[in-house]
């Protein structure tokens, strides 16, 4: 019970820290464990200028610890996402010029994810 209160604890305040850096906040402190080999990225809405429900964290595919890409994977709604996460970090280094994932997606498809699971991981996940 501790540790899934410890998780989401540590997700919200990898969230919280993620929307202040978005909103240009002063002095916004990293996420824990980033590192500039382990950054954790947001995306931003379109030039369109249409609204996005909300930021969206992504972690490196090559050089997120566990707990970035557990963060990112469960801000994505990735169910179980503690056995992806390990999936991930399984089959790494990933091309950094492979921007559709073709080798995460051809190693996970062993594991007969349905096609909701897979692109919610591909989105959580950016290169390099």
């Amino acid at each position: 019970m501790e540790n899934v209160v410890m998780r989401h604890l540590f997700t919200a305040l990898i969230v919280a820290t993620a929307a202040l850096v978005a909103c240009g906040g002063a002095a916004a402190a990293p996420a824990p464990n980033a590192t500039a080999a382990s950054p954790v990225v947001l995306s931003t809405p379109g030039a369109t200028g249409a609204p996005a429900a909300a930021s969206t964290t992504k972690a490196s595919a090559n050089n997120a610890t566990a707990a970035q890409l557990q963060a990112a994977l469960e801000a994505a709604g990735v169910p179980n996402a503690s056995r992806w996460v390990i999936e991930v970090q399984e089959y790494r280094p990933y091309p950094n010029d492979d921007l559709s994932f073709a080798k995460l997606k051809s190693q996970l498809a062993k594991y007969n994810p349905s096609a909701d699971t897979l692109s919610r991981i591909l989105a959580a996940l950016s290169l390099p």
